[in-house]
């Protein structure tokens, strides 16, 4: 579609593999600064892990380790009219709450970040089948970042919200791919990751960028009916994710960014758009986090739809 939230010549950085490569390029000296905190970060191996998981919540813009609430207005969202005019407005709160954020390493070189982490039962504490819950999980080259948020009732979503919603858990993988969009905004940070995230202004299809699965299941939990819908998102399967990855990384230290997700509104009644659920982490030092603890089985506890 010709729309300027989707187009690859419009998102700055987040493009499509064969269409264009990253959007700005290091001199000499600047890929020097980037190699030289990739090397730092391994300088102290046998530092003392001691980030658990669930990272804590924390809002204050001066809180470090953490993730927070990040302001829904922070975000732009197509307007009510945007079919007509092309106008992007503040989104509303976001549909589904967060119920908490975990940065998983792995325990070894020789590990692979952990797909359908759902099934795993050191997550949230092993509370995540405790309510309806979708989850995001970033697969990284170190580990697993992923994101948990409180499904509400149906009853209780805007009406724009459940229709797109129950599109996008009905849908098949390429309509999937189709819908859901990903929006960082960096709230802090050197402008060497300001160029490699870009404006915050236009999301990506997160499916047209990078291998997406989908792991849907209802009734998951043996105690109560839950439902649990997971994304998975192979960001070592991208070349151009990876390269903005290893800018961002090596500034972890130094960085509050905003992630929204946003289920495209492609009709009248689908918009305005909100933002379905949103996380922002501030100031993370990536190597005190812990191993993600090996799965005790490899039940096929949830089913892939």
């Amino acid at each position: 579609s010709k729309n300027d939230d989707v187009n690859a010549t419009d998102n700055v950085t987040l493009v499509g593999e064969d269409e264009i490569s990253l959007s700005f390029s290091l001199s000499a000296e600047e890929s020097e600064d980037v190699a030289s905190a990739e090397s730092s970060r391994y300088k102290d191996q046998k530092s003392r892990r001691n980030l658990t998981n669930p990272l804590r919540l924390n809002n204050s813009s001066e809180s470090t380790n953490c993730w927070s609430e990040p302001p829904h207005r922070l975000f732009k969202v197509r307007g009510a009219t945007y079919l007509q005019d092309r106008v992007k407005i503040e989104s509303a709160s976001p549909a589904f709450s967060c119920r908490g954020v975990e940065l998983w390493l792995l325990a070894s070189s020789d590990d692979m970040a952990c797909r359908q982490i759902a099934r795993h039962p050191a997550v949230l504490g092993g509370n995540l089948g405790a309510e309806n819950t979708f989850l995001v999980n970033f697969l990284l080259p170190f580990g697993n970042l992923v994101a948990y948020f409180k499904v509400p009732e149906e009853d209780e979503m805007k009406p724009s919200v459940r229709k797109v919603w129950r599109r996008f858990i009905n849908g098949d993988q390429a309509f999937r791919d189709s819908q859901l969009k990903l929006l960082p905004v960096l709230q802090e940070g050197p402008w060497i990751v300001q160029k490699a995230v870009g404006p915050g202004h236009s999301p990506a299809l997160l499916g047209k960028v990078v291998p997406c699965q989908y792991y849907f299941c209802t009734d998951c939990s043996t105690s109560k009916s839950t439902s649990i819908y997971e994304v998975d998102v192979h960001i070592s399967c991208s070349r151009v994710a990876n390269a903005i990855l290893n800018v961002v990384r090596g500034h972890t230290k130094g960085l509050r960014i905003a992630f929204a997700f946003i289920l495209e509104g492609k009709e009248e009644d689908e918009l305005p758009e909100t933002v379905l659920c949103a996380f922002a982490l501030n100031k993370v030092e990536i190597e005190l986090c812990q191993p993600l603890p090996p799965l005790p089985s490899e039940d096929d506890g949830i089913e892939i739809s």
